[in-house]
């Protein structure tokens, strides 16, 4: 395992204090990597809502034929829709 070291403000040591208190961490470890995991698997709505369009957009091209059409721009590939 490796060793990280970096600096928070007086404030966020405050608050990183608070929530492991509240939420059970026994030592500021455990809780950064728990909040590391967090970030990695977790996604925004915006990432959320990006990859819905892109699927229905996906969708869209397969069933019009026009998936594999990469070549000419993006306008001649959807011109006749």
């Amino acid at each position: 395992m490796s060793t990280v070291f970096f600096k928070i403000t007086s404030q966020q040591d405050k608050e990183v204090k608070t929530f492991m208190k509240e939420e059970g961490y026994t030592n500021k470890a455990e809780f950064f990597r728990f909040l590391l995991k967090y970030f990695k698997y977790s996604k925004s709505s915006d990432q959320l809502r990006f990859e819905k369009a892109a699927d229905e957009l996906g969708a869209v091209l397969k069933k019009a034929g026009k998936l594999d059409n990469f070549k000419k721009s993006a306008h001649e590939q959807l011109a006749d829709l």
